[in-house]
C-alpha cells in the first residue's frame, strides 16, 4: 500500500497494472482479480472495496507480452507503476521466465513507468538479495516482509535516494505507521538477518530443498506422471499436473486440488503438516535436519499412493 502511493506521488498518475494470481496485500485497489480478454479492469474480490478504486487497477494474465503491451497503449502515459511478484507464490509457484521480467523492465522504462517488485515472500528465500538478486533484475521500488522483523509485524519498502524523497517530511508524500521502526522487531530482524548472512546459508538452504524434492520421488513406489515439484531456493510447491511448467493461475487445474485435499489429510496422519491449500506453497528451513526431510519425503510417498489411487 506505501510502495504504491510513493509511485503515484512520484510519478503523479493514478493507475496500476498487476497480475492475475499475485497477491500483495488486502489494500482496497490490490483487492481485484482479473476478468476476460487480455486486458480488462477486474471486479473486487471483496465487499466493501468501491468501483472507483477498482477502475485504477489494470489486471493482465502472467506470462503474457502483449497484454501488458496493450495495457501500456490503451493507458498511455497513465500507469504509475507495473506490481508483480517476480517469483509468484502465493497463487501457486508460478516460476516467470528471466525473459519476461526483463521485458518488464524495459517497457517501464520506456513509459517511465515504475516496476514494483513485491518481495514479501521471495525476499530473502532464494538468496540474500531477493529475487532481484536472483535474476540480476534492478526494480524501480522493492518491498520486503516480516522476515526483516524476525517473524514479528513489520514490512519496508526501499528505493532510490531520488525516488524516496517524496517521502514526508523531505516530500508530499505521507508516511506513518504505529509500528514503524518498532524497536523489539528490528532486534528481532537484526538477529534474523545475521544468521541469513552466515556463510554458504542460501547454497545449503536450496541443497536441503532438491534433497527434499529428490527423497520424495524416490520414496514413489511407481513413476507418476500428473505430479510435479515446483521450486526455486527454499520454496517448493506440490502440483497435480502433467505440465512441465505452470506460469499463470489459469494454467492451474482447480479440479486437481481433490488429489491435494487427500494428499494433506494422509500427510496430517503421518505426523507431516503442509498449508491446508493446495495452492500454497512450501518453505524449507534452516532448522530441518536431514533426518528432517527424509521422515517427511517417506510419508510423502506414502501418502501419495493413497491420493492417486
Amino acid at each position: 500500500m506505501s510502495a504504491i502511493r510513493l509511485a503515484r506521488g512520484y510519478t503523479g498518475r493514478n493507475k496500476i497494472l498487476k497480475f492475475e494470481g499475485c497477491y500483495h496485500g488486502h489494500s482496497d485497489s490490490l483487492l481485484v482479480k482479473a476478468g476476460s480478454g487480455l486486458v480488462t479492469f477486474g471486479n473486487t474480490s471483496s465487499a466493501g472495496v468501491p468501483e472507483s478504486f477498482v477502475n485504477e487497477t489494470i489486471v493482465v494474465s502472467l506470462n503474457n507480452e502483449e497484454a501488458v503491451k496493450q495495457a501500456f497503449a490503451e493507458f498511455k502515459d497513465q500507469i504509475a507503476c507495473v506490481i508483480i511478484e517476480p517469483v509468484p507464490a502465493n497463487n501457486g509457484l508460478l516460476l516467470q521466465r528471466k525473459e519476461y521480467l526483463q521485458f518488464l523492465r524495459e517497457i517501464c522504462t520506456e513509459n517511465k513507468t515504475l516496476l514494483l517488485f513485491d518481495e514479501v515472500i521471495s525476499g530473502f528465500r532464494v538468496g540474500f538479495e531477493g529475487a532481484a538478486g536472483y535474476y540480476k533484475i534492478q526494480p524501480d521500488i522493492i518491498t520486503y516482509g516480516k522476515i526483516i522483523g524476525g517473524g514479528l509485524p513489520v514490512g519496508m519498502y526501499g528505493s532510490s535516494k531520488e525516488i524516496m524523497s517524496s517521502i514526508s517530511p523531505e516530500g508530499n508524500v505521507y508516511q506513518a505507521g504505529t509500528l514503524s521502526g518498532n524497536p523489539v522487531a528490528m532486534a528481532a530482524g537484526i538477529a534474523q538477518l545475521t544468521e541469513c548472512l552466515k556463510k554458504n546459508f542460501y547454497e545449503e538452504l536450496e541443497s536441503k530443498t532438491k534433497f527434499l524434492i529428490e527423497q520424495i520421488f524416490k520414496n514413489l513406489k511407481s513413476e507418476i506422471s500428473n505430479f510435479k515439484i515446483f521450486s526455486v531456493g527454499s520454496i517448493f510447491w506440490i502440483a497435480f499436473t502433467d505440465k512441465g511448467a505452470i506460469r499463470s493461475a489459469e494454467e492451474i487445474d482447480a479440479d486437481s486440488m481433490k488429489y491435494f485435499r487427500i494428499l494433506h489429510k494422509e500427510l496430517l496422519e503421518r505426523g507431516v503438516y503442509l498449508g491446508p491449500s493446495g495452492y500454497e506453497v512450501g518453505f524449507v528451513c534452516e532448522a530441518h535436519t536431514k533426518a528432517d526431510l527424509e521422515i517427511t519425503a517417506k510419508a510423502f510417498g506414502e501418502a501419495l499412493q493413497i491420493a492417486l489411487k
